[in-house]
């Protein structure tokens, strides 16, 4: 039997620009609807699987209105294009409307399955068919939070909105070489490219050097962080919301040369 999850709303904004975190990692998204919480849950990862975001956003944060609950277990949304959703958002710019979701209510996996997003204002509807959730792997919390984003600290560090852009700045200086490193030495943190060196902090334990691709760190919202550099990944806890990103060490290509200087 089909039944629907409904919520009242007059600006989905919030909740466009939270879907918008996903959409540099990866087009599609498995979305939960977690009633029992009143939130949306999401992780989403790249095709290696070297990039793993996980996020959570509120009902009301989101801009939504619960008008009554429906069920205690978790509803799975398969959304094929985050873009095309953001793109109907567009046409419930202005006004109350309402947004349901559909979902079956036959248990699969201690959850239930969406169907569809509907959409309707007074003058238009719009509804999005939920695409099979075969296509991706579900990550569970306990997964994520045990396994992916956990690791054996070697510091931490605070990376600002600003200290991001200026990272991603410098790795243009050097475009054709893939890899940075995150480098602790003389009791301080920084992060070497071929071509550059920059300081991020002054509580460096120990000598070490993890790399990972360019191409990881530019997944990375502008966002204020705490930073754990580990042993095989970093992790990077947001200061302002539920939002963890994860980038796994890669190893080098033996054609790609060091860092030029050892600053």
């Amino acid at each position: 039997m089909t039944k629907t999850i409904d919520f009242t709303a007059n600006n989905l904004k919030p909740l466009s620009d939270w879907l918008k975190k996903f959409l540099l990692i990866e087009k599609s998204l498995l979305l939960e609807v977690d009633e029992e919480n009143k939130c949306f849950i999401a992780k989403s990862y790249n095709e290696e699987k070297s990039v793993v975001k996980y996020s959570k956003i509120s009902f009301l944060d989101a801009g939504l209105t619960l008008k009554k609950s429906s069920t205690d277990k978790l509803v799975k949304i398969g959304i094929y294009a985050i873009q095309r959703l953001m793109k109907s958002f567009e046409h419930f710019s202005q006004g109350d409307f309402q947004l349901s979701i559909q979902y079956d209510d036959l248990v699969e996996n201690d959850s239930y399955v969406g169907l569809a997003i509907l959409l309707k204002g007074p003058s238009v509807k719009v509804k999005i068919d939920c695409t099979s959730l075969g296509i991706f792997k579900y990550i569970s919390n306990d997964l994520f939070f045990n396994t992916i984003a956990n690791t054996q600290i070697v510091t931490k560090f605070e990376l600002s909105p600003e200290l991001i852009e200026k990272i991603n700045s410098l790795c243009e200086l050097d475009k054709e070489y893939k890899f940075i490193e995150w480098v602790v030495k003389n009791n301080k943190v920084y992060l070497r490219g071929k071509s550059f060196e920059l300081e991020l902090a002054e509580n460096g334990p120990e000598n070490f050097i993890l790399s990972i691709y360019k191409e990881q760190f530019s997944k990375i919202d502008y966002d204020s962080y705490t930073v754990e550099l580990g042993e095989e990944k970093l992790i990077y806890r947001s200061k302002n919301n539920d939002t963890v990103t994860v980038n796994s060490m890669v190893v080098k290509d033996d054609k790609y040369e060091e860092s030029s200087l050892d600053f």
